[in-house]
């Protein structure tokens, strides 16, 4: 640079070599980004007031035996056994509240129903609002469940054992519920009850896993956040949060046990891990694969809110105020409340527009750069467009989630693309722009994203206002001290770094890579105000655009030719004989798209020729079986009457026997109106497919009794009109020999999920 602030233009190769290096170093930051967030070793001693990892795991493994263990099931009596002796052994009096409960699954289109078994136990003096400490211990059908939810488990077990050594002067009411996997019935049976637990709840603090593996992020709290997250942020553990994916999450149909309690009026907070999401609800999400140092991180956040919300001031958490917030590399904890957040995202955005102003060289008017002005918004365009397309072609020959196994290659694609863009932008519209009109330009459409965001959800606001006063900072610093003018803007570029390399990572874990888009406009917007570093592209163009070019290439061969699932991150595949009792036909179906399905499991199947099954609107690969009777589920007719409103009220009960679910699925011209159950009254929810459906779960599905009340139509149907068809389906997690070697041929890198392999009968019933 000369001392008109110019770029001083290079020999070319010695700029092409400066601006490949630049690049380089954002590979390996890039490629390293989850770093900051890398967990502490386990401990192998501990002071006697630190969290014992080793000892909750010994509990975990006398609780747990490697079974899945679903709600209302055997295998969950045999649990729940061995859970109240190891509560008993450190010293509590544990009990089991018993309920049926009801409530609409996650995916908000029907209503689930189970008997569901709470255990909790009292520690603590004083009167009070208590602190809830919350996880659940049943599992799904496919899953041991050592992650979800053994970890939150085992961790409460471990905080249990301090408070027995060093009771606190508040009540404390440890609460591990059943039936979070089924509609959340746990928790909403807790909130049905409540007076039966015999405390009054204060905060709550909700452990649970999307994974094996990775930091324990504080991701959910209640409103106003101020108060809670404020005592969370003093835990003394190292913390990963950020209001960010707070608001994100609140966006998703996602729910925990926490989101009952919120619903109901409570304040509290969820703690969760995420990372190995491919052993997330399958049958690999054993103790082996259970990450020692999550466990401890989970450990040392939960004893420390513990004693942090037991020491703090509850008053305020009704009438408090908002609060942004986010870790800073997992070691800095920065808050700041919402209003004034967005009011210094304002005054950064007004420095940058300042910034990109300068006197006209031939008048005292003020002129805007139009080159440097359009390089941002039209990199982050054309890098959203390079990855979405990049994405498409490479599926037009690879199965669906083709990136599952190895994500770094695709995510490496996505960044080379946005580097190659980069350099594209600045040889052809910003050649010669000066650093600090770059450095300005960057900024300012950054902060305007930052924004548009924050205005709608003000969560968003922090991690545009730590790098913007950063930014202001580099900003003053380079132009009062123009010899340090790049140091600055490496400064600034660094907690750009800090801040959104390590969400990408998040964003990644939690929602996969689907959103191409997305990532190539976040990291456009990211490396935008970077490019001041490296200046205008005038020379040494050619190496460049050859170096960067054969980098998106090798990253398209990568992705293109690694396979899509392995052994460490397999594919979800489960099997369903399906049965229609009335057309006595049977089909054995796989629960993946074809494309993703494995060539000796494809060889074995059809595409098209089977109708898919009852409540799927999708091709499934599938092949016929012989029909062959076999226990099916039906509904009795118990008592048919009309109410003085003319409501129709049906009462039906519900058999088969060893169903592990009875469905009914309700045609939308019956015109359901609310379910009774064991004396509780559900609202429906919205139809489904034309079909409303009720789901009763575990081993009270066989005998089950429903009432329901319907709706009249508007105009009486005429003397031919038939009743329409109610739909009774059983579901057994087991599948007929005809179809289990089918099952025994699922390769090592495909796994059981969720329910795992069923068989369903399909009934058509009239009431």
């Amino acid at each position: 640079m000369n001392a008109n602030g110019e770029n001083t233009p290079q020999p070319a190769p010695n700029r092409a070599m400066w601006v490949l290096g630049f690049f380089a170093v954002l590979f390996v930051a890039f490629f390293f980004r989850a770093a900051p967030m890398a967990l502490d070793p386990v401990r192998t001693t501990q002071a006697a007031d630190q969290f014992d990892t080793a000892r909750a795991l010994d509990r975990l493994s006398r609780v747990l035996d490697g079974t899945p263990h679903p709600t209302d099931s055997d295998a969950l009596d045999q649990t729940r056994s061995r859970l109240l002796r190891e509560i008993a052994s450190i010293g509590y009096q544990p009990q089991v509240i018993a309920q049926n409960a009801c409530r609409g699954s996650i995916s908000g289109s029907s209503i689930r129903c189970a008997f569901v078994q709470n255990v909790f136990f009292k520690a603590g003096t004083g009167d009070g609002p208590a602190l809830v400490l919350t996880a659940h211990y049943d599992s799904v059908d496919a899953s041991p469940g050592f992650g979800d939810d053994g970890i939150g488990v085992a961790v409460w077990l471990e905080v249990a054992h301090h408070l027995k050594q060093n009771p606190p002067n508040r009540p404390v009411l440890f609460l591990l519920t059943d039936g979070e996997e089924t509609a959340l019935l746990g928790a909403q049976a807790f909130v049905n009850s409540k007076e039966k637990y015999g405390v009054e709840v204060g905060r709550i603090i909700n452990l649970e896993a999307r994974g094996v593996r990775g930091p324990a992020m504080m991701f959910e709290t209640g409103h106003p956040n101020a108060g809670i997250v404020g005592d969370w942020s003093k835990s003394g553990a190292r913390p990963v949060a950020n209001s960010m994916m707070t608001a994100v999450y609140e966006l998703l149909p996602n729910s925990t046990d926490l989101t009952v309690h919120l619903h109901d009026g409570s304040t509290g907070i969820n703690i969760a891990i995420a990372d190995g999401l491919d052993f997330y609800h399958t049958n690999h999400d054993d103790l082996a694969r259970l990450d020692r140092s999550s466990v401890q991180h989970m450990g040392d956040q939960a004893l420390g809110a513990t004693r942090t919300f037991l020491a703090g001031d509850w008053s305020g958490d009704k009438t408090g105020g908002e609060i942004a917030y986010s870790d800073i590399g997992a070691r800095l904890f920065v808050a700041l409340p919402e209003m004034f957040a967005l009011v210094l995202l304002g005054l950064c955005f007004g420095v940058s527009a300042m910034m990109l102003v300068r006197p006209s060289r031939d008048s005292g008017w003020m002129k805007l750069d139009w080159r440097a002005l359009a390089l941002p918004p039209a990199l982050i365009a054309v890098s959203g467009l390079l990855a979405f397309l990049t994405q498409q072609a490479i599926g037009l020959f690879r199965e669906p989630s083709y990136w599952t196994a190895y994500p770094q290659a695709l995510n490496m694609t996505f960044f080379a693309g946005t580097a190659l863009v980069s350099v594209a932008a600045l040889a052809f519209l910003a050649p010669n722009v000066k650093r600090e009109t770059l450095f300005a330009s960057g900024w300012f459409w950054f902060l305007i994203v930052g924004m548009g965001l924050s205005f709608a959800v003000p969560g968003f606001s922090i991690l545009f206002v730590i790098p913007g006063i950063v930014f202001v900072l580099a900003g003053g610093a380079a132009w009062l001290f123009p010899r340090y003018q790049i140091p600055a803007y490496v400064i600034a570029s660094v907690m750009l770094v800090l801040i959104f390399f390590p969400i990408l990572h998040m964003l990644d874990v939690m929602m996969g890579l689907g959103m191409a888009a997305a990532f190539g406009v976040v990291e456009a917007m990211v490396l935008a105000p970077m490019l001041a570093i490296i200046g205008g592209l005038r020379s040494g163009k050619a190496l460049v655009f050859s170096a960067l070019g054969l980098a998106f290439v090798v990253s398209i061969g990568a992705t293109a030719i690694v396979p899509a699932y392995s052994a460490d991150r397999p594919l979800a595949l489960n099997f369903s004989a399906q049965y229609d009792m009335d057309e006595r036909r049977a089909a054995v179906y796989a629960g993946a798209r074809p494309g993703a399905l494995p060539k000796s499991i494809l060889d074995q199947l059809t595409v098209g020729e089977v109708p898919p099954p009852v409540g799927s609107t999708n091709a499934l690969a599938a092949r016929k079986m012989e029909f062959a009777p076999r226990p099916h589920a039906i509904a009795t007719l118990i008592s048919d009457s009309t109410g003085a409103d003319g409501k129709r009220i049906i009462r039906l009960q519900l058999g088969a026997e060893g169903a592990r679910t009875i469905r009914l699925r309700i045609p939308a011209s019956a015109h359901p109106t609310q379910l009774t159950y064991d004396g509780r009254t559900t609202a429906m929810r919205e139809p489904q497919q034309g079909y409303y459906v009720v789901e009763i779960i575990g081993r009270a599905a066989n005998g089950a009794t429903l009432e329901f009340t319907l709706q009249p139509p508007t105009k009486a149907p005429s003397p031919s009109t038939t009743k329409p068809d109610w739909l009774v389906q059983g579901i057994w997690t087991s599948l007929p020999p005809e179809a289990q070697a089918l099952a025994d041929s699922r390769p090592d890198n495909a796994v059981r999920i969720q329910m795992g392999d069923t068989t369903i009968t399909t009934k058509k019933q009239q009431f």
